[in-house]
């Protein structure tokens, strides 16, 4: 067993979603301060153009932001031999390993070895997977959410550069540390738990939150966020801390926080390598934003891996706007709501929703009533359609207010899109199989 109170290694967060800023990671690559930068840029709303990229170009489909991130990255973390851990393969990680080794090679990084995880896309086992309800539509794409063990395997073997389609979020941190830690589950749920902190970047750091009692940070401050970083021990614990010089809060509060972002129960938080327990974690602050985090606790491993699939449904989402602004823009913007519930009164209530922005398009039922009437304000129209000519009709609607409605109406917005859901589903472990394949530049 490894001496506790050794670092045994330092992963940085670059960036916590597809269009993330990518100055922190370089920042975090050029720093010296950690071994592995990984960027977290895949969620289900991405995926799901990268199916139909690869659907219409079988060399397409990893994410097309790939190029301009990668470009001021990769020279940087070549210099300080930092990796790099990526699902920015999104539904094409063996396209996305080429592109990175072609990429390298024409940025002068010679040599620089790419692994590309592949495995998640488990379409052709559909039948194999027990989905929360039936199957209705068009199955897009079914992509399983595998764990950090082939993404430590490719590190093991040298890779330089790691990139995936979907994995667990926390996975991605998870695989950097696991050759390092002691061996057993109680290890790896500290870094599991660690990488669930990081997988958000700059939301642990002091972006997506508000101090109680304390001074938002400046713009200035958010324009040049520190991105987080962990220095993770052989038992899984870890010092989370930000760069040197870098704005940002990082405490016991914004920590709490994140350990609760999209967790339903705290005391089995379910990822493909183990359940964790995340009720045993304490924060300690041991320094100006740097925190020391303890007390993860394994519950063992799944029984079964989660599957994300996408279901075409018939149909479309028609949404539209119009603006009204000035005196009495509250009133002709409420006017403008009831006439169009009324033009509207034969659809559905659940396939229609019609509500003012800045007044109740978020919080509905729940807004509280206003204190001064706003000096601009859109009222929103979102409808569930059948086809392109029903969805013609809501954008028809719109329109027709800025001539036959309330006086003023203006700067209409109006799109279409296909009908898109994820459907939950579950597979057994022993029908996935991810395998690696590399590129060099």
């Amino acid at each position: 067993m490894k001496n506790q109170n050794t670092v045994v290694c330092s992963i940085g967060a670059g960036a916590g979603f597809a269009g993330d800023r990518i100055d922190p990671a370089v920042a975090l690559a050029a720093s010296g301060k950690v071994d592995t930068v990984v960027l977290e840029c895949l969620a289900e709303r991405t995926l799901v153009p990268a199916l139909k990229a690869r659907a219409d170009n079988p060399r397409a489909g990893a994410d097309p932001r790939l190029r301009r991130r990668l470009t001021p990255l990769l020279p940087v973390a070549v210099a300080n031999k930092c990796r790099i851990v990526s699902n920015l393969g999104a539904a094409n990680p063996r396209a996305a390993g080429d592109a990175i080794a072609r990429l390298a090679a024409e940025l002068g990084c010679r040599g620089v070895r790419v692994a590309a995880v592949h495995g998640d896309d488990v379409l052709h086992l559909q039948n194999n997977i027990a989905w929360v309800r039936p199957v209705e539509g068009k199955l897009l794409g079914a992509h399983v959410y595998l764990g950090s063990g082939a993404l430590a395997e490719a590190l093991d073997n040298g890779a330089d550069v790691v990139v995936s389609g979907r994995v667990a979020d926390s996975a991605l941190f998870a695989a950097a540390a696991l050759r390092h830690l002691n061996p057993g589950p109680a290890a790896l749920a500290g870094a599991i738990a660690v990488g669930h902190l990081l997988e958000c970047g700059g939301q642990l750091t002091g972006g997506n939150y508000d101090p109680i009692g304390q001074k938002l940070l400046s713009a200035a401050d958010y324009a040049k966020l520190g991105y987080p970083l962990a220095h993770i021990y052989a038992d899984g614990s870890a010092d989370i801390t930000i760069l040197d010089n870098a704005p940002g809060i990082l405490d016991a509060e914004t920590c709490t926080l994140q350990l609760f972002y999209e967790v339903h129960d705290p005391a089995r938080y379910a990822t493909p390598d183990l359940i964790i327990d995340f009720t045993g974690i304490r924060f300690e602050q041991i320094g100006k934003n740097r925190v020391h985090m303890s007390g993860a606790r394994s519950l063992g491993p799944p029984p079964t891996l989660k599957v994300a699939g996408f279901l075409e449904l018939p149909g479309y989402i028609a949404d539209a706007e119009i603006g009204f602004a000035g005196t009495g823009a509250m009133m002709r913007a409420q006017r403008a709501a009831e006439t169009l519930r009324l033009r509207l009164s034969d659809w559905k209530d659940a396939d229609i929703a019609i509500d003012l922005v800045g007044v109740n398009s978020v919080l509905r039922a729940g807004s509280l009533a206003t204190l001064s009437d706003p000096a601009e304000l859109r009222v929103h129209v979102s409808a569930r359609c059948a086809d392109l000519e029903i969805a013609q009709i809501i954008e028809d609607e719109i329109y027709a207010l800025t001539l036959s409605g309330p006086a003023g109406g203006c700067s209409v917005r109006s799109e279409r899109r296909p009908r898109i859901e994820v459907l939950d589903g579950f597979i057994a472990h022993d029908l996935v199989r991810p395998e690696i394949e590399w590129s060099q530049s």
